[in-house]
């Protein structure tokens, strides 16, 4: 009989590559926390399963339907109480509950308009669509609905949303910031491969911040924040080769 060989908990990229948010903590982030979030891009766990994943998907249909309809909300809650209850994990019953929170903290700031997002279509996003290559840096950035608008005059205009779960960050400042960055990388994308659907508006590229309650724009002036992107991505490929992995790294030889 053949011995199971446990699977390594570590994988590695090679090359540079690093989420939308790993980018937008990478920007507001010290120094020591720079280093740490190219780490964990560089050597990922083989294993991660994200957080609030049952949110993202229930606010993100939410959005997509023309009607939106609150029983939409309501049904996505009781099917995550229902998990939560069934489950004997502890990490699966926390990520219901967390995403029974968020949905929740979504539907009262939507309720109240305080997102200023009711009058946006939106519709499901098309998959496989390639990273952006930024300063040699792979960037991989998902929306989680494209956006549209019809102009009077038939001009059709098209952008992107990115659902952003940032529970814990209590800094309103910081908060936006990331917001931020994450609409001009909606904007960048939607530049590179949305133009069939419309042209990129920048006033249709946003990040939702579910548990802030606030869709931020992406800003009308946005070339120093592009600046700051490209900036990032180019400490990032130029740091990627000399960060070594963590303590119980596992995975292909590195070096």
């Amino acid at each position: 009989m053949t011995a199971h060989t446990p699977s390594a908990k570590y994988r590695l990229n090679p090359k540079p590559r690093v989420s939308a948010n790993q980018l937008a903590d990478y920007l507001n982030a010290s120094s020591t926390r720079r280093k740490r979030v190219i780490q964990d891009a560089k050597f990922p766990r083989t294993v991660i399963v994200a957080r609030y994943g049952a949110a993202r998907d229930g606010i993100a249909d939410y959005l997509c339907d023309l009607a939106r309809p609150t029983s939409k909300l309501v049904t996505a809650i009781d099917q995550m109480k229902t998990e939560a209850a069934a489950t004997e994990s502890p990490w699966i019953k926390q990520d219901s509950l967390l995403s029974i929170e968020a949905v929740e903290s979504f539907h009262s700031a939507y309720g109240n308009n305080k997102m200023g997002v009711k009058k946006i279509e939106c519709r499901p996003v098309t998959k496989g669509a390639p990273p952006l290559s930024i300063e040699k840096v792979q960037v991989n950035v998902f929306l989680d609905a494209t956006t549209h608008r019809k102009d009077k005059d038939g001009t059709d205009r098209v952008g992107g949303v990115i659902l952003l779960f940032s529970k814990s960050e209590t800094s309103s400042n910081i908060r936006v910031d990331r917001c931020k960055t994450a609409a001009v990388l909606a904007l960048m994308f939607a530049e590179k491969n949305l133009k069939a659907f419309g042209k990129p508006d920048h006033k249709l590229c946003f990040a939702l911040d579910v548990f802030g309650g606030a869709a931020i724009v992406a800003p009308n002036s946005y070339k120093q924040r592009l600046n700051n992107i490209n900036a990032a991505c180019e400490e990032i490929a130029g740091r990627w080769d000399g960060i070594e992995p963590p303590p119980d790294y596992d995975g292909p030889s590195w070096k």
